[in-house]
């Protein structure tokens, strides 16, 4: 007869903790907040101007369809940073199924911008597959944290990279609203 051996320990696994804030935060209009969008396994589309310009044209309509405040944006050859605060305008409101419906947030808004430009605009650019990574990197300024320097650490992308000497000479990086 064999010797049973006790099962050894399943180690705990660590709480995945959730890195966005919670959804009403995106809808808030007294806060302000950075967003990183990178592009998925595609090097770097945006190197292409006709592509890059579509891409420009609908982040500020988008802007513009939501009463965005925008304070910049910069358009890097392998992702987007732009500087946002959502509308004081009241949201729209949305169903969102089991939840019931919720108020429209920037979080909507831009994946709305992210299949917009992968189904319009790369695709129509000759690209295949998600033009977009599936989530996002964004930052909520605090009270305390000045527009300037998340303004500035923007523009100042492709000077970092190497790409031009002062960031107003890189044609796909604006200032559009001022602070």
């Amino acid at each position: 007869m064999m010797p049973t051996r006790s099962p050894s320990p399943v180690p705990e696994l660590p709480v995945r903790r959730r890195h966005r804030l919670p959804l009403a935060s995106y809808a808030d209009p007294h806060r302000i907040f950075m967003f990183t969008l990178c592009a998925r396994h595609h090097g770097t589309p945006f190197t292409r101007d006709a592509l890059a310009s579509d891409v420009v044209e609908a982040l500020l309509w988008r802007k513009e369809r939501h009463a965005w405040i925008m304070y910049c944006y910069c358009l890097m050859p392998d992702h987007l940073h732009f500087v946002v605060q959502p509308s004081q305008a009241e949201p729209g409101m949305h169903s969102a199924g089991a939840r019931g419906w919720v108020a429209t947030s920037l979080l909507d808004q831009i994946g709305a911008f992210k299949r917009y430009t992968t189904v319009q605009v790369w695709h129509r650019h000759g690209g295949t597959g998600p033009l977009w990574q599936r989530s996002s990197y964004d930052h909520a300024l605090r009270a305390d944290e000045p527009i300037d320097g998340a303004v500035h650490y923007v523009l100042n992308n492709p000077v970092r990279r190497g790409l031009v000497a002062r960031w107003e000479d890189y044609p796909y990086s604006a200032i559009v609203d001022q602070w």
